[in-house]
């Protein structure tokens, strides 16, 4: 038996990012048909302490979750989180994805890196290409032409950072896209303008992130701070629109936040803050002593 005949009239997100927040959901549907815990658990057919476990977030049966969600008239859908953004800004939400995933791992222990010296002063800067580069999430076919999903031209903010960097001939660039790990690393550069295409010394294709780290969204951020220690680099700054939780990676506690510029997706390196920010490490990385 479907209870809702419409949805309830909510403020709340309809993301269920963890147990407790499903539970509120569950919780306001009921609310919302005006039943008591027990007449609701009666109607779809499960045991009230089960029903009540659901609604207190925690861990329940999902044959049983399954009955609450279709006896409420709700559905569940698995998506990439690009394509969730993109839904839950359909119906009128936001979501940062960072503070969820703060949510949902908040005592996860890092790993702390060996003690070593930092003692590359080369400045090195991490790119990537969606949302840093141009606004946009890129399609691959089969015939490995690339696409926007947004229609907005390929790297349109490729020649803003080659003008940022034109004074600083001696800054190294590493990339950290996604497209390396379908295309030949050489292709991928080539998509860039000559001007950066000179500065490319390496991808960070070869570092694999353990799953945890990819299933909490930090894997960016992982495979970095990986790429950093291993090439002993003390001058670099990651501009990137996923490198998400740096305050959890480091040899001590923040370490890593100074270095990473986390992007508006929607903006990229266009907005006017970021290149603020990138030119400020730029003069920074060149005022100081590289002994």
């Amino acid at each position: 038996m479907n209870l809702a005949s419409s949805p309830p009239p909510s403020s709340l997100s309809p993301l269920a990012s963890d147990l407790p927040t499903l539970g509120r959901l569950i919780r306001s549907c009921r609310l919302h048909c005006e039943l008591s815990l027990l007449d609701a658990a009666e109607i779809v057919d499960i045991d009230v302490a089960e029903l009540s476990r659901i609604e207190d977030g925690k861990s329940a049966a999902t044959e049983a979750l399954f009955k609450v969600l279709a006896g409420f008239g709700q559905e569940m859908l698995i998506m990439q989180r690009d394509d969730a953004s993109d839904a839950l800004a359909a119906v009128g939400h936001t979501v940062n994805w960072y503070e969820v995933m703060e949510r949902r791992y908040p005592s996860r222990e890092r790993p702390v890196p060996a003690a070593l010296v930092l003692d590359c002063t080369t400045p090195t800067l991490f790119v990537d290409f969606d949302g840093t580069l141009h606004v946009g999430h890129a399609y691959i076919g089969e015939d490995d032409e690339i696409t926007l999903d947004t229609g907005r031209p390929l790297l349109e903010f490729a020649p803003l950072l080659a003008e940022l960097l034109e004074p600083y001939p001696d800054v190294e660039i590493v990339l950290t896209t996604s497209w390396v790990r379908r295309l030949p690393v050489e292709r991928v550069i080539e998509y860039l303008p000559p001007e950066l295409r000179r500065r490319v010394v390496g991808t960070t294709r070869d570092i694999k992130p353990r799953f945890s780290y990819v299933l909490d969204g930090t894997e960016r951020t992982y495979v970095v701070s990986s790429y950093v220690y291993g090439k002993r680099l003390r001058h670099w700054l990651a501009i990137d629109d996923a490198v998400f939780g740096a305050a959890q990676f480091g040899r001590e506690p923040g370490e890593l936040v100074d270095h990473i510029l986390l992007l508006d997706s929607s903006r990229g390196i266009g907005d006017s803050n970021a290149l603020q920010r990138i030119a400020l490490w730029l003069t920074e990385v060149h005022s100081a002593p590289h002994g």
